[in-house]
């Protein structure tokens, strides 16, 4: 018998959400739980409860573990996770996070911050990934980092950008990992506005407001929204419970 399907959230900043990638959970009637881990909440039960996993981006560094305690629960929770061969799926912190946890090292990037909407382009090994076909060779999407992560062993690189280039990896069949937000659009933009605001002061970026970025957002989000869908789909059809990993794309 097929187990159910339920999906686990981690957040480290209570304003952020799935965003554009809850599109496809709704279509799916998909149940999921938002762990604020950052806010102290401990999971109720097992984390091999949850079928997928996803890591949401904030503020902090993926290395400050000895200033944030709760990283290290985090991290062991994602070992366990991918011991269990649970499709996870990081997000900018979420990402460094993982990689983290994969054995490699994330630090501040030379670079300075990658803010606002900027463009990405795939790998030839991106091209050809499961829940990457289909777009476009580059897009554009919503970035606000300053660290940055070295790729894991044994990983897959799957994008970069003309800042940064390990902006995604895949590890396995059962975990992606993406510098980039395909989940943020103005709502969101809105709900992290204080957040975004203060990443941008402290990294001294003046040429770049939050008004801005939301009137960029009216324009791009549109675009991306098309590409979340379809790839929250695909994850979502990730099921390494069985002999084989399967997909679909909704018709």
């Amino acid at each position: 018998m097929t187990e159910p399907l339920n999906l686990l959230v981690i957040r480290h900043e209570p304003c952020s959400s799935l965003g554009m990638l809850k599109t496809a959970v709704n279509k799916a009637a998909l149940p999921f739980h938002y762990l604020d881990i950052s806010q102290g909440a401990v999971l109720s039960e097992p984390i091999t409860h949850y079928s997928h996993i996803v890591i949401l981006g904030g503020a902090i560094s993926a290395y400050e573990d000895d200033r944030y305690p709760f990283l290290k629960t985090e991290f062991k929770l994602l070992e366990t996770a991918i011991a269990h061969q649970i499709p996870l799926l990081g997000i900018c912190l979420g990402s460094q996070i993982l990689a983290r946890v994969l054995g490699a090292d994330v630090d501040r990037g030379e670079s300075g911050r990658e803010a606002g909407w900027c463009d990405i382009q795939l790998t030839d090994a991106g091209q050809q990934d499961l829940l990457l076909q289909g777009f476009p060779t580059r897009f554009k999407v919503f970035e606000s980092h300053q660290d940055t992560f070295a790729l894991p062993s044994q990983c897959v690189h799957l994008a970069t950008s003309g800042m940064y280039p390990n902006q995604a990896f895949r590890y396995g069949n059962s975990v992606w990992a993406m510098q980039f937000h395909l989940e943020i659009d103005e709502h969101v933009l809105t709900d992290c506005g204080a957040v975004i605001e203060q990443e941008l002061e402290d990294s001294q970026i003046y040429d770049t407001t939050l008004a801005q970025l939301l009137t960029e957002a009216s324009l791009h989000s549109p675009l991306v929204a098309p590409l979340a869908d379809r790839f929250m789909q695909q994850f979502l059809a990730v099921n390494t419970s069985r002999e084989h990993v399967t997909f679909f794309v909704e018709k």
